[in-house]
């Protein structure tokens, strides 16, 4: 995927938070290979007052022709169901190219989310995010973005600019490094790591250590 591509983001909410964006362009289906229990009611209303046909599969191997049949432009991949080593994905994006994935997952680290932007999704929903967050999966899909829960502001690595103090300390930070190894690697106190990590937080608009090193590796600041 390029690196370049624009990345949409959002603020967490919650399985009650359906205040989800009002509009959305036409979807015809979207197919959710996902177990019944884990597609919450409320996403299922949000979808049918907007006219979105919702095709559950629950327990059945991923069929690319039933996604062909249905004439789906989306389809919401359970990755914690279906299989965390993305090949599964990498088939569907070979195979169904025109088709925007939207996965689900509840592994949070940021190597395997950018291996599964790599893979060709379209949109990584944390399952700690569900219907608003969904909905704007599906929003920033249809514009052609790719979308990453969790992360409450949109940025591009042109648009974010840090010191080579500051890419040290990030790149050690996507390594596991904790504050104190950080200060001990650059010969720095812990209280200047700490300074360091705030103003990385502030530019790249995140809350913690997991959304920052993803939406570093997803701009290009550090690799993965």
């Amino acid at each position: 995927m390029n690196p370049d591509t624009n990345l949409a983001v959002a603020p967490l909410v919650t399985s009650n938070d359906i205040n989800a964006p009002a509009e959305l362009p036409a979807v015809d289906t979207l197919v959710a290979f996902a177990p019944k229990v884990h597609v919450p009611v409320q996403l299922e209303h949000w979808l049918r007052k907007r006219q979105v046909a919702l095709e559950v599969v629950d327990g059945a191997a991923i069929d690319v022709e039933k996604i062909k049949t249905t004439g789906a432009r989306f389809v919401l991949l359970d990755l914690d169901v279906y299989g965390r080593d993305i090949e599964t994905l990498k088939h569907l994006r070979q195979e169904l190219p025109a088709v925007r994935f939207i996965v689900t997952t509840s592994n949070g680290d940021p190597k395997f989310l950018h291996a599964v932007n790599e893979a060709g999704a379209n949109g990584v929903i944390l399952k700690r995010a569900y219907v608003a967050d969904l909905a704007l999966g599906i929003q920033a899909a249809t514009d052609g973005k790719n979308y990453v829960s969790g992360i409450p502001s949109q940025k591009d690595g042109a648009q974010i600019q840090i010191t080579a103090r500051e890419k040290q300390v990030l790149e050690l930070m996507a390594n596991g490094f904790s504050n104190q190894a950080i200060g001990e690697k650059l010969s720095i106190s812990v209280k200047t790591v700490e300074a360091h990590r705030a103003r990385l937080f502030k530019k790249l608009g995140a809350s913690n250590v997991a959304d920052a090193v993803l939406l570093a590796i997803r701009v290009g600041l550090v690799m993965p």
